[in-house]
């Protein structure tokens, strides 16, 4: 399973029709709220590299307050490091789940994937690493459980990035490539942002309506799981979705979200 034709069918996706950012949902009652958020692309800009990021002031601020409203059913749900995470919301207290679920912070509780031991993933490691020597300006960065060739600043190595990640997941059992933006990235099948999610929602007590943000192609799982139980999604962007709504922006995400802690249920938001 390493086209994205096969991706799309494992995570749910079905090509929507999404609703324009002047058309976005109603404020929810937060505190019967399910909120799931990506990092990069919707929190934060998508930066050069992906240590290069820079957090808005009030970011903190904004998801300490959605922590409190929804009575800590909020969870950051990124593609990024947990350490990433943790270095760049040091004052987010809420769940964390890196490396799209192989790792997680809930509560006191840490964890991850297995696979981040084994010596499968450590010849994969070594043997890209080799490969990115010899191909200059291609970034490999290492996570726990995942390993990631970032070929924005060396376009011309696209195709090339393309072929060796295929050819190593083609010849290693349980390992898959997922695509994003200017990145491509080896990691185990089994982990997904939608079986995250899915696991959290199983896990938080209440009868709550489950919200999904995200801009990318990792993040259609956990739309696609949100809209399964009777919740919405949005995307980030005008790329093909099967979210209910678009939004245009980081920042209008950010005005949405601050919107939303202002407004009575059932207010209008209009952002952008």
């Amino acid at each position: 399973m390493h086209d994205s034709v096969t991706y799309y069918d494992l995570i749910g996706f079905v090509p929507g029709n999404p609703k324009t950012a002047t058309s976005l949902p109603a404020t929810p009652d937060l505190s019967r709220t399910a909120l799931f958020l990506d990092f990069d692309g919707t929190l934060v800009e998508i930066a050069g590299r992906p240590d290069a990021v820079d957090v808005p002031s009030g970011v903190q601020d904004l998801l300490s307050a959605l922590d409190e409203r929804t009575g800590g059913a909020i969870a950051i749900v990124s593609g990024r490091r947990m350490a990433d995470l943790e270095q760049y919301l040091p004052d987010f207290t809420g769940t964390l789940v890196g490396s799209h679920g192989a790792e997680w912070r809930t509560g006191g509780d840490r964890h991850v994937a297995e696979e981040a031991r084994s010596e499968t993933f450590a010849h994969l490691r070594e043997v890209l690493r080799a490969w990115v020597a010899a191909h200059d300006g291609v970034l490999l960065e290492e996570k726990p459980a995942a390993l990631v060739l970032h070929y924005r600043g060396a376009p011309q190595h696209q195709v090339a990035c393309g072929r060796i990640m295929a050819a190593l997941a083609e010849d290693t059992s349980g390992f898959t490539v997922r695509h994003s933006k200017m990145a491509l990235e080896l990691m185990p099948e089994r982990i997904c942002k939608r079986d995250a999610v899915e696991m959290l929602l199983d896990r938080w007590t209440g009868d709550r309506t489950p919200v999904a943000i995200g801009d990318d192609r990792p993040d259609e799982g956990m739309f696609a799981a949100v809209q399964e139980r009777g919740g919405f999604a949005i995307r980030v962007g005008d790329e093909e979705t099967c979210a209910s709504y678009r939004i245009r922006s980081v920042a209008d995400v950010h005005a949405l979200l601050d919107c939303w802690l202002q407004e009575p249920e059932g207010a209008s938001c209009r952002v952008g």
